[in-house]
């Protein structure tokens, strides 16, 4: 059976724990997951192909293959945007099986094959007239950053169609970078990491050495002396990875190379790497990341600041860079099984990441902010090199498409292939990473399997009902992750009519009860999910005095449509014993919002003066107003509207 895996560490000797492919998991129909995947698959994908077409992007394989004339069209990266697609619509149909897609699938396949050239290379951009220009400029112009997706699409055609017809050009594409870089040949990364992480999963899936060996080589000359991509810490090129310890530069390459760095230390024992990518992590989640697990929080390079700097309405955020969060997180969390990277592999799946699309799939963030207008300031041009000037002159809305399109394709594949990080096996034990309603196989090691049914109406409610259906006949442990925000947690063992007694559990760690387990046992798992604050470290100077509210997994935002008549800047949050739980107006999809009341805070200027004396009292209440707060993922999908994450905390 084709796996459908982005990541398959079946037979890699230095992983903690092995993830349970897609194909092994089979969501419930309507529920949360299955909602998003479904509105991706039918809209999304659809939409995405017509705007690879429109905007000339199949079109350059077609004159790169000698089928059409004219110029080259969009950026020089766009091929990236195609194997994207490609990927998400492999996964999609392993999924749920559409001729149409298929059909559309196997045209482009068709397109990228008649590109390849006879060495294996493949770029529509240095094709016909700029073909003696290969390479020219590996910092900025993404050749093996578009190669590297190429292999990575290729892979998820043949694990989830059982097709080699991608496969092979990516094979082809990845001997020719084998032949022309490497100690005898171009010493050069590429200033975009990508291929790294696509050479390691080739070399698991075809056995090959020779690309595990040149994903190592492009991940050490970063920081060569001398520097081979300028020595700038924007591209992570300041110093040897391994000596890396702060997350810097551009956000998504960032996280992209330490994926990399996690996936060469899994099959080759090196801790060494493995340490450097542990440390650069700390860096990004314990001291650079948001709330709802964004990374990069400026606009400039679209990059990591420095320590607690993370702005809200100058968040930058982008969407592809909470995708490559899932991805290095999934990493560390196979590496090791520490539940810190679950968590956090959480968090920004259901916040950072599921906000880049829309609820009905089609539309799109580039930037995820945590704060918005309306409109921005006059002259403010946040976002006009990805969006266009319809972000910069209207509401921070959701776009159909952008002129640099990585974030749609890319929220699209991350998606479509989630499944994938949710549960996981080791010798003796099987790993519920995340809670999805539905069943699924877990075959272990030793090739017996631990299959499951799943209950649970999760990330609205904490209870999680899991049934063994079929187990091995010799103890096995069940690892079940305790998120970090389920304080007050316990789960009991419910076997022969026998309730069991409830068992307390840590929260943000793993518990793991183990036992010979009979079919017809039930685990219960009580995750305790009130309406919660989260303050912000002290340096985080954005949200002195202010909290975020969450609930379970997710975190909530205002939206000013929702407070008719009140100035959303004078809200303020009070104790959470006052809000409660209500199905979300005016959203579909069965979503949660949380109501009750928040404060109006007092106004106290006398004037408009843009300075005046201070007024040290602390804030005060004038009064009262209803409040409503929806899931951060779901905000700007009913119009234009003001939003906050953060907003000020009165304790009375």
């Amino acid at each position: 059976m084709p796996s459908a895996a982005a990541l398959d560490l079946t037979n890699t000797p230095h992983a903690a724990v092995r993830p349970v492919p897609p194909a092994h998991v089979r969501l419930a129909p309507g529920s949360f997951w299955d909602q998003r995947l479904r509105a991706v698959q039918v809209n999304g994908l659809p939409s995405q192909l017509r705007h690879c077409q429109t905007t000339g992007r199949i079109r350059n394989f077609e004159r790169a293959a000698g089928q059409l004339q004219g110029e080259f069209e969009g950026y020089y990266f766009n091929d990236s945007d195609v194997y994207k697609w490609l990927e998400a619509a492999s996964y999609a149909l392993a999924r749920a099986p559409s001729a149409e897609l298929r059909q559309a699938v196997e045209r482009v396949v068709q397109a990228v094959r008649a590109a390849q050239d006879a060495d294996g290379y493949v770029n529509t951009y240095f094709s016909g007239p700029r073909a003696d220009q290969r390479y020219r400029n590996l910092r900025d112009e993404h050749e093996l950053y578009c190669m590297g997706h190429l292999v990575q699409a290729g892979i998820a055609h043949r694990r989830s169609l059982g097709s080699d017809e991608l496969f092979d050009v990516a094979v082809r594409a990845a001997d020719h970078v084998c032949a022309v870089f490497g100690p005898q040949g171009r010493p050069e990364p590429d200033g975009h990491p990508e291929i790294e992480m696509a050479l390691v999963e080739l070399a698991r899936e075809t056995g090959q050495r020779r690309y595990l060996d040149m994903a190592l080589f492009f991940v050490d000359q970063r920081g060569a002396d001398p520097p081979r991509l300028g020595g700038l810490g924007y591209h992570q090129d300041h110093r040897p990875v391994r000596q890396q310890t702060e997350a810097t530069g551009h956000a998504v390459r960032q996280a992209y190379l330490a994926a990399g760095m996690t996936d060469a230390a899994m099959e080759t024992g090196d801790a060494e790497l493995l340490a450097a990518s542990q440390s650069l992590w700390d860096s990004a989640y314990r001291r650079r990341a948001y709330v709802t697990g964004g990374l990069g929080s400026r606009y400039e390079g679209e990059s990591f600041g420095a320590d607690y700097e993370l702005p809200n309405r100058r968040a930058y955020a982008e969407t592809c860079a909470a995708v490559a969060g899932v991805l290095w997180n999934a990493r560390l969390l196979a590496a090791t099984g520490h539940a810190r990277y679950a968590d956090w592999l959480e968090t920004t799946l259901y916040n950072g990441a599921l906000a880049g699309v829309s609820l009905d799939g089609a539309a799109y963030f580039y930037a995820n902010p945590l704060a918005a207008d309306p409109r921005p300031a006059p002259g403010d041009q946040r976002g006009l090199h990805s969006s266009g000037a319809q972000q910069a002159v209207g509401a921070h809305a959701r776009q159909p498409w952008y002129a640099c399109a990585c974030c749609p394709p890319n929220i699209a594949r991350l998606l479509l292939s989630m499944t994938g990080y949710a549960y996981g096996t080791s010798s003796g034990g099987v790993w519920v990473h995340q809670f999805l309603p539905g069943e699924v196989e877990a075959c272990l090691p030793d090739g017996q399997a631990l299959r499951l049914q799943v209950e649970t109406d999760y990330p609205w409610d904490g209870t999680v009902r899991l049934t063994i259906q079929d187990a091995p006949a010799q103890p096995l442990t069940l690892h079940l992750r305790v998120p970090a925000w389920a304080a007050g947690a316990s789960y009991r063992i419910e076997r022969e009519g026998n309730a069991g007694r409830p068992v307390a559990a840590a929260a943000g760690a793993y518990v793991r009860p183990r036992r010979v387990w009979r079919p017809g046992t039930v685990v219960h798992v009580t995750l305790p999910m009130p309406a919660r604050l989260i303050g912000s470290h002290p340096r985080v100077q954005a949200n002195t005095g202010r909290a975020a509210l969450a609930r379970g997994p997710l975190i909530y935002c205002l939206e000013s449509l929702d407070h008719p008549g009140v100035d959303v800047d004078r809200l303020a949050l009070l104790p959470t014993e006052r809000l409660r739980p209500v199905p979300a107006p005016d959203l579909p999809g069965g979503l949660t919002a949380l109501t009750g009341t928040a404060a109006v805070l007092e106004q106290r200027r006398a004037s408009n003066d843009l300075y005046a004396p201070l007024d040290a009292r602390p804030p005060r209440a004038a009064g009262d107003a209803p409040l409503t707060a929806i899931p951060y993922f779901a905000w700007a999908n009913r119009g234009a509207s003001a939003m906050r994450v953060w907003l000020p905390y009165l304790a009375g």
